[in-house]
């Protein structure tokens, strides 16, 4: 992998990490470029894409579905046959007007990596999209949402639909920008929360948001997990991972819990790209067929354990 070339690159279309409509063309200009190097790779990805297609794995067939908005582009094609090809079933709106979505994850010569994204059709997903009869229908038929970093009209009539109706209804802090810049909204939505997922720095984000004054992970994930809750039928729980570190999980009545990940030579380190969605997509599918909380986080450490041994969000022959 030629870094200094990627570097030579990323200086040549004047990108930085921050993604701003303005330099979206140059973007795809790279991306058209970089696309040639022989060592480039293209996987799918998107996280809740990524944990669904994790979960599937560990699932009965037909378990689960993903409702989204790509590009009527190869891109899309792409990622439609690889959700399909694990399992997944898609209900994609396909624009004509947008691309589907793509990040771009480039390793420098400092071994930090250049991260860029369009969010392409992602963008578009509206509500009404969803409260169409066909889509709502997939909605009242399932049991357990799995909602990350949407438009916040979607957000709440899913969340709503899952209290009204005994469900369960699991998120992710996704990303500090996300928490940081959309903190009134997350609010507005935390009373829905049964399950929260996030990592270490997502996780400190959000109490710093919340003023909370600590920066004891431990803490915080209790009182993540003990905000106010609208449902008295499931209590919440609150799952932070932390990389090499250990797993926390607290819940609602205030337990808190540790557990060690499965820990993984350097030598098979590939890309650590996915591995928080790899951990849900193990976790859910296990809590999903009624399983302890032990289990559930041990699958979601076998899932990721399997994950960072691959480029990207790969699942290829895992067999548990």
């Amino acid at each position: 992998y030629n870094s200094e070339k990627v570097e030579k690159l990323i200086e040549k279309y004047g990108l930085s990490p921050k993604s701003t409509n303005e330099d979206l063309n140059k973007f795809n200009e790279f991306l058209n470029e970089v696309s040639k190097y022989p060592d480039t790779l293209k996987v799918s990805g998107g996280t809740a894409q990524n944990s669904l297609r994790g979960a599937q794995r560990l699932l009965p067939s037909n378990s689960t579905v993903f409702i989204g908005y790509i590009g009527k582009d190869e891109n899309g094609k792409t990622l439609k046959k690889t959700l399909n090809n694990d399992g997944v079933r898609t209900e994609y709106t396909e624009l004509d007007d947008y691309p589907t979505g793509v990040v771009s994850y480039s390793k420098l010569s400092n071994n930090k990596y250049f991260i860029k994204y369009n969010r392409g059709a992602a963008t578009q997903f509206k509500l009404a999209d969803i409260k169409s009869p066909s889509k709502w229908k997939l909605i009242e038929n399932a049991k357990y949402f799995y909602v990350c970093k949407t438009n916040f009209d979607i957000v709440q009539e899913i969340s709503k639909h899952a209290l009204e109706n005994d469900k369960i209804f699991a998120t992710n802090l996704s990303s500090i920008n996300y928490v940081t810049k959309f903190k009134h909204q997350i609010d507005e939505i935390s009373p829905y929360w049964d399950i929260v997922f996030g990592n270490e720095s997502e996780a400190l984000a959000f109490a710093k948001m919340s003023n909370w004054n600590t920066e004891d992970i431990f803490e915080v994930a209790k009182k993540i997990a003990q905000l106010p809750k609208f449902s008295t039928n499931f209590i919440r729980m609150t799952v932070i991972t932390r990389d090499k570190e250990s797993t926390i999980y607290s819940n609602q009545k205030g337990v808190v819990k540790e557990y060690p990940i499965i820990p993984v030579d350097e030598n098979d380190l590939v890309d650590v790209t996915g591995a928080g969605d790899s951990f849900v997509g193990g976790f859910l599918s296990r809590l999903i067929q009624g399983k302890n909380i032990d289990e559930c986080i041990m699958t979601g450490h076998k899932l990721a354990n399997y994950i960072v041994k691959q480029v990207g969000t790969q699942y290829g022959s895992f067999n548990e």
